[in-house]
């Protein structure tokens, strides 16, 4: 039975038309970005950013708090009912020519430093808190990079595909003319449909790619759920490669991360002197004024109260406190290890792609460009075989995606080395 290609090629004619307007839904709220506009918006608005942001208020208003001295306390005593009158609240004594009236004031004094070893926690708590929102503004920012180079990568792709699809489109029109003429042969239609049909399972793959980044941009940037973010970024062909002892101390220098651990030691270092400070019980002081209700007629008098440390001497929270400083020691030299080893992955990473970018000829991609529209003419004017034309499709493709492909991950292993070392050593 002769197959039905009329009815295959208006499926496909129908499938390229739905998929060239799919776009058109997006384009009423496309933004386009670029690498300055996006930093400059993550800053002002990342919701995770400016929660962060709060967590680090709080942190210096509790070490501002841990500052102030605790209240005195005053204490007011007065009679419940008075025998003599035979009243309740009635705190004259004309008998005694008194008014019984008790006033206390106290205050507590810390006389083994725990107001102070306290405030200073807090100091140092205060500090980890604004490495931390250092550490998550240099790794949001390097999402929200790959996230744009993934998205320029994808949308790069798919308007190639989309060009390679338009071509293709008009050869199976062409070719199914002819075949209907006897001048084709029906199996150049199915391969040229099969051709067809494998560049849009491609394009389909880096659109559901790019709706991905663009959910991850619309949440970092903070834009509306229906923006359709479009990518504009400016991929530098070489760099000049910083030393590696260079990189390394700046990451030793700048990483927040690295900053944190360290402060993890200080922490723990102050809440060591907290518990050792606390082992000592605090002292109050007080004054207090006695009428008809004392031995001696309006008695003044003064106090003092404190803990007898006979049972608890705060013993295991100091134990305790020193496991943690040894564990912060710990802490601190795996992550100058990780540090160190990050930086050099980072550094060989992007080593080898500049090798490899820089080798590239210049001319190399406009020659797949002719390659391709040469190799399109000339099976249009069937100068060339089918299979010579599907050969140099795939050549064309493979060779513009390795391109593409190259160069993200060029543009990702800049910014790696930016993120490891904790600035951007490079520009």
């Amino acid at each position: 039975m002769k197959p039905n290609y009329s009815l295959t090629l208006i499926y496909f004619l129908i499938s390229s038309c739905l998929w060239a307007q799919t776009p058109v839904e997006f384009n009423l709220d496309t933004v386009h970005i670029s690498i300055p506009e996006a930093e400059q918006r993550f800053v002002s608005k990342n919701l995770s950013l400016l929660i962060s942001q709060y967590d680090s208020k709080i942190a210096e208003a509790n070490y501002l708090q841990a500052k102030l001295w605790y209240n005195p306390n005053i204490y007011y005593g007065t009679t419940l009912y008075n025998q003599d009158s035979k009243k309740f609240f009635d705190n004259n004594y004309p008998s005694q020519g008194q008014v019984d009236n008790t006033i206390q004031l106290q205050q507590l004094l810390t006389i083994g430093g725990r107001h102070s070893a306290t405030a200073k926690l807090a100091k140092v708590s205060a500090k980890e808190s604004q490495f931390q929102l250092a550490d998550l503004l240099r790794s949001l920012k390097y999402q929200m990079y790959t996230d744009l180079s993934d998205l320029y990568n994808n949308q790069s792709l798919v308007k190639m595909y989309q060009s390679e699809e338009s071509k293709i489109k008009h050869l199976v029109e062409i070719t199914q003319i002819l075949y209907s003429k006897g001048n084709a042969a029906g199996n150049d239609v199915i391969r040229l449909q099969a051709q067809y049909q494998d560049v849009i399972a491609q394009e389909t793959t880096s659109q559901q790619a790019i709706n991905n980044d663009e959910q991850d941009l619309r949440i970092l940037l903070a834009y509306p759920g229906k923006t359709y973010v479009v990518a504009t970024l400016t991929i530098p062909s070489s760099i000049q490669l910083p030393a590696y002892q260079v990189l390394v101390d700046s990451a030793k220098k700048n990483r927040p991360d690295l900053m944190l651990a360290h402060t993890g030691i200080e922490y723990n270092d102050k809440n060591l002197s907290l518990q050792n400070a606390t082992a000592i019980p605090d002292l109050t002081l007080g004054v207090e004024n006695i009428g008809a209700g004392s031995v001696v007629p309006s008695y003044w008098g003064i106090s003092a109260s404190i803990d007898l440390p006979v049972f608890s001497r705060n013993q295991w929270n100091i134990t305790a406190a020193r496991y943690g400083k040894s564990q912060a020691q710990i802490n601190d030299s795996l992550i100058s290890i990780t540090v160190e080893s990050q930086v050099t992955t980072s550094f060989c990473n992007l080593y080898r792609l500049n090798c490899q970018l820089s080798q590239i000829d210049s001319h190399y991609e406009q020659s797949l460009e002719d390659m391709m529209n040469n190799a399109f003419t000339n099976y249009e004017k069937r100068y060339i075989s089918l299979l010579d034309f599907l050969s140099e499709t795939t050549t064309y493709i493979d060779g513009k995606t390795n391109l593409i492909n190259l160069r993200m991950q060029y543009f990702n292993a800049i910014h790696n080395l930016n993120y490891t070392t904790g600035i951007d050593i490079i520009k």
